[in-house]
Formats: C-alpha cells, structure tokens, sequence
C-alpha cells in the first residue's frame, strides 16, 4: 500500500542529482511492526515497571546562571505507557491495550534495569486477562538548555533538551527470554519560552517532559504496529511522445496505463541504457501496483544493462542497485504484514 505526493524541488535536488529527464515523488509505503506477536495475542498490557528518581539534573546554565540544579522528574513513566498504549490501541492488530494500574515494581533501586520473571508475567496475563506484556523496565533521562536556531531568518530561542534512555521489553506467557528487547534512546527538543535568558518555571518543565515522553511513544509505537513511513522514488522522461505521455499517467498514479505504454518503448529501445531507465520505470510501475516480485524482476533487469556497459552512468547505476535492495525489503515486508493483519 502507498499514497502518493511531490516532494518540494530543493528537498528533491538535494536527495538526488539533478536532471531534466529525471522526475522525482514522495510515497508513502505501509512498514510492519518490527514485533511480529503471535496469531492468539490479542490484548496487550502495558507495564509501569520503571523505577524513575524523582529527581533529575537540569543543567540551566544559560538563563538561570548555575551549573545544574535538580527538578521533579513527575510521572513521566506513565505519560510514556499511556501515549504508547492509546497509540497501539489504534491498530487492527490488537483487541485491546490496557495500562497497568500504578508502577508494578516494589523496590528502590533507580538505576536497576528490572527485567519481570516468567511467574510475574504470568500473573499479570492471568489477572488482567491479557495475552502479553509490553513493559518499560528501565528509564533515565536528563535535561539541559541550548540555544537554537527557530526561523530562517536567524532568530534563535531556548530550548529544553530532554536526553532519554530506557528498557522496552516484550513478553509472553510461558516463556523464559522475552519475545523483544528496544533500548530505548533519543533527545527531544521542546522550545518553550522564545525569549533568550528567560528562566523557565516549573510549568515549562512539565509541559516539556511531558511533550518529550509522548513523542518518545510515537517513536517507538511502530516497533509494535504496522505504520506508514516517507521515501523517494524516480522515474525517467525523454521528449518523446509516446515517453511523455507514460510519464502523464505516472503522474496521475494510473501506474497500468503507464505500463502498458512503457513496454513496447522497452521492447523498441536501441541503446542498452535507455532499456535500463525503461525498465526502472516499469519497476516501480509494478511496485506501486503492489505487484512486488514484479517490480523486482524489471528492476534487476535494469541493473543488468548497465553492469559491464562501459557507456553506462555509474551514478544510475547505484540508484538502481539500492532501488533493489528497497525491493527486497518489500517483498519480505510485504509477508510480514499479512502475517501482522491477519
């Protein structure tokens, strides 16, 4: 699945080389979890089993003129599991996702990373009636101020760095490892108060972790469903007819009337490198018809008329090999979806 948009000319220049012949799009392709649970996992439970200080560094040296001081970390634990499970609820993979009530650890060892036993995750199914556990086992973090850039003007503003790092794990009922370890990892950035040297007061703080945790769960939500993500695709123009009217129906995403009009220009092409760049552009034809293996095919092809031609445009030549590997990863993607959705 994809949808389809141009990207901005600059943005397009910069990813790829420029050149009249050459037209560039957006798509948006459908990715699976990185997770793939089992058929009978259907409610999931998330799991408070971080044990965070409730008092982190904040180095303010920039407006408040001190090294560092100490602030209330407040229950950013929490705000994380609930982003991520009203984030995850949202799949047709899961029935429901539910939020443990209260932080399931009883000891008082901050920087411990609490991995549960299979007795506690079992318990926890048993009593929740649950399938699985999704649990955050570990989480540290710590903030800082830097000055950045916040317009192309060159206006700079304050901001609040939050540095992250934690545990995610995955469990299942009867087994002894967990199904999937994240470590988690980040900096988010959160500019709150525009004006340079300006103290912020605990409620910036709040807002700013608070908005920092919730973006750490989107970050880490696809780990657990099938999302959408952005990349680059490009297909080849010549002032031809014929070639300016498959480029036409590209343009519209009517990727079988283009097809059908690129076939018979392959089958007539003289030279080894116009085959290749029809070839290409029948690739992605296929693979935005969904027709994979397809794509695959035409997309070797193409790389097989330009290995070992002399004539042949070395920079093209490693666009078509990497549009390969692209290629594989949806086809193996592809199968992990069905697995996922069904």
């Amino acid at each position: 699945m994809q949808k389809m948009k141009y990207l901005p000319l600059a943005l397009l220049l910069s990813v790829l080389s420029s050149c009249s012949s050459v037209r560039y799009m957006s798509v948006e392709t459908y990715n699976p979890a990185d997770v793939t649970f089992p058929q009978a996992v259907r409610r999931i439970l998330i799991v408070d089993n971080a044990l965070v200080p409730s008092q982190v560094p904040f180095k303010a040296d920039i407006s408040q003129k001190t090294d560092t001081v100490m602030i209330a970390s407040g229950d950013v634990a929490t705000v994380f599991c609930r982003a991520l499970g009203e984030m995850m609820v949202e799949s047709p993979c899961f029935e429901d996702v539910l939020l443990y009530d209260g932080r399931f650890r009883t000891d008082s060892l901050q920087w411990r990373d609490a991995m549960l036993t299979p007795a506690e995750v079992s318990r926890l199914c048993d009593g929740q009636d649950v399938d699985a556990v999704v649990s955050l086992d570990r989480l540290l973090f710590g903030m800082n101020e830097s000055i950045q850039s916040v317009d192309d003007d060159g206006s700079a503003g304050l901001f609040l760095d939050v540095t992250v790092s934690g545990t995610l794990r995955t469990y299942l009922p009867g087994r002894r490892a967990p199904l999937d370890v994240a470590y988690l990892s980040d900096t988010i950035y959160s500019c709150i108060v525009p004006g340079l040297f300006d103290p912020f007061t605990p409620e910036d703080i709040r807002h700013a972790l608070t908005a920092a945790f919730e973006g750490l769960a989107e970050k880490y939500h696809t780990r657990f469903v099938p999302h959408w993500s952005e990349d680059v695709r490009w297909y080849y123009v010549s002032h031809a007819a014929r070639s300016k009217e498959a480029a036409a129906y590209m343009a519209a995403g009517r990727w079988t009337h283009a097809a059908a009009v690129w076939s018979p220009l392959y089958d007539a092409a003289a030279s080894q490198e116009k085959k290749a760049r029809i070839a290409s552009n029948l690739a992605l034809c296929c693979e935005m018809s969904g027709d994979f293996p397809k794509a695959l095919e035409w997309a070797e092809l193409a790389c097989r008329h330009l290995t070992g031609n002399p004539d042949a445009n070395e920079r093209m030549l490693k666009l078509q090999q990497g549009y390969l590997a692209v290629l594989a990863y949806r086809i193996m993607a592809e199968k992990k979806l069905k697995e996922q959705v069904n």
